[in-house]
């Protein structure tokens, strides 16, 4: 289904609206944790729910009584398709595709974690949080009648929805993560994170250590 809308897409959604900002309120700004998840081949941010509604009054349609969005970056047929064939994932990576954000919705940050998963937690300025949570923001695609376009949702409450920009080799969900770290002002080099494991050595090196599902 992706595979087959995706190249004509990525020209349509250059001439699509930018997100309108709004001011966020006081309740946004109590929250300035940002997390990041690492599991399996994929990394996340998770941003405080109420950031991203007060930038983004449309997502709250979409993710009611939540505390955290989860964001990551993909390619629109591969990522959170129910059938993912070796040829569509090397396609991803070896053309330049359309992309999707898929944002999932969480309560609790461990809970959510599975066993081979990791938990890092950074504690931003207000100026900061706001930064990130705009670098999400401003990925999300808006049609001429400044609404989202979902793509797919899965049964865990993750739901995909038409990005701006491409997927490419040099733009995976792992270089997309690695720059809203750069966003929350950490010192990385987003380009040349590829893979998940540069993505939590750069945390490391900037003093972050993960918490892992029962180690607290």
């Amino acid at each position: 289904m992706g595979a087959d809308i995706s190249l004509g897409y990525s020209l349509k959604l250059k001439t699509c609206n930018l997100p309108k900002m709004r001011a966020i309120d006081d309740r946004a700004k109590a929250n300035t944790e940002l997390h990041v998840i690492r599991d399996g081949m994929h990394t996340h941010l998770v941003v405080p729910a109420l950031t991203l509604y007060a930038l983004l009054p449309q997502l709250e349609g979409y993710f009611a009584h939540c505390h955290w969005i989860s964001a990551g970056w993909g390619d629109l047929g591969y990522y959170g398709a129910s059938h993912q064939p070796w040829w569509l994932g090397a396609r991803a990576l070896l053309l330049p595709t359309s992309a999707v954000v898929g944002l999932r919705p969480i309560d609790d940050l461990v809970d959510c974690l599975t066993e081979s998963a990791a938990l890092y937690t950074l504690e931003l300025s207000p100026t900061l949080m706001k930064s990130v949570a705009m670098f999400v923001c401003r990925d999300l695609a808006l049609d001429r009648s400044d609404q989202l376009t979902k793509v797919r949702e899965r049964a865990c409450g993750t739901q995909f929805f038409m990005a701006q920009g491409v997927y490419t080799l040099a733009n995976t969900c792992n270089n997309w993560t690695s720059y809203g770290l750069q966003t929350a002002g950490l010192a990385v080099h987003p380009m040349i994170n590829f893979f998940p494991s540069q993505v939590e050595a750069t945390l490391r090196q900037n003093g972050y250590l993960p918490i892992k599902r029962g180690h607290q």
